[in-house]
């Protein structure tokens, strides 16, 4: 991908999903039965601003930033119990996301890197910045622990996903983070509250230079939320309509403004 020019190898990759989206969705309708809405889409901004790393999303920055706030079932796309939401921007260098979860029962004990946090709390990133086969998972729990991989998924003609495998021993090295906890967990209230997640995700730790106006990548972000006694629920910003996330052809679209 060319970060700047009249045509980028991203603009092209763009034009081949756009394209072939149309398909996609009908065939994943087809053989699961029911027709899902089409992809979310987000403009990302391009700004200029300083940030401490502390979870706390308060610099002004954070305030011009795109925001998400439909998080919600992926499977049903019915509303979430608790609320999640994303803010999105981006400089010469990085992409910068700040996730906010509302959150009465904060349930993490893991610490380690590439833990199965899932199986806990934890929001979620997957950034495909060219093809749909490959792509970034990226996680984060509300003990600041961090899991990243590459993933190679296996499309059959349609654009379902047949099998996936992760590239584990990947590591985002230049990608930064903190956490907020507001409640009992961090011993500042009788009753868990919110987490919150500031992240800094270099450019070059996704082997990609600085998008250029108009370019987009695919991606989708989720979260499980767990609450003793409750369901658990697996949300997302843009569903995959079935009990997996990992179907790309049903990622989002990220569009980097000027």
């Amino acid at each position: 991908m060319l970060a700047r020019g009249r045509i980028s190898t991203a603009r092209a990759w763009s034009f081949a999903a756009l394209l072939g989206l149309s398909l996609s969705l009908r065939a994943l309708s087809a053989a699961d039965g029911k027709l899902p809405a089409e992809p979310k889409r987000v403009v990302v901004p391009r700004l200029t601003g300083s940030i401490q790393f502390d979870g706390e999303l308060n610099e002004q920055v954070w305030k011009k930033a795109a925001g998400i706030e439909n998080f919600v079932l992926n499977e049903t796309g019915k509303p979430a119990r608790e609320k999640t939401t994303l803010k999105l921007w981006y400089d010469d260098e990085a992409l910068y996301l700040g996730f906010t979860c509302v959150d009465d029962d904060i349930q993490a004990t893991l610490t380690n890197r590439d833990s199965k946090f899932w199986e806990e709390e934890v929001v979620e990133c997957f950034l495909a910045p060219k093809q749909l086969e490959h792509y970034y998972e990226l996680q984060w729990n509300p003990l600041g622990a961090v899991f990243d991989a590459i993933i190679d998924n296996n499309l059959d003609a349609k654009g379902k996903s047949k099998s996936f495998k992760g590239e584990w021993a990947y590591t985002a090295a230049g990608m930064q983070s903190a956490v907020k906890l507001v409640g009992k967990k961090n011993g500042t209230a009788k009753h868990d509250k919110l987490w919150q997640v500031e992240v800094r995700i270099p450019f070059k730790d996704l082997q990609v230079p600085t998008p250029g106006p108009g370019d987009v990548w695919r991606a989708n972000f989720y979260r499980f939320d767990r609450t003793t006694g409750k369901p658990v629920e697996e949300l997302s910003w843009s569903p995959t309509w079935c009990g997996r996330f990992h179907e790309p052809s049903l990622f989002g679209y990220l569009e980097f403004a000027r």
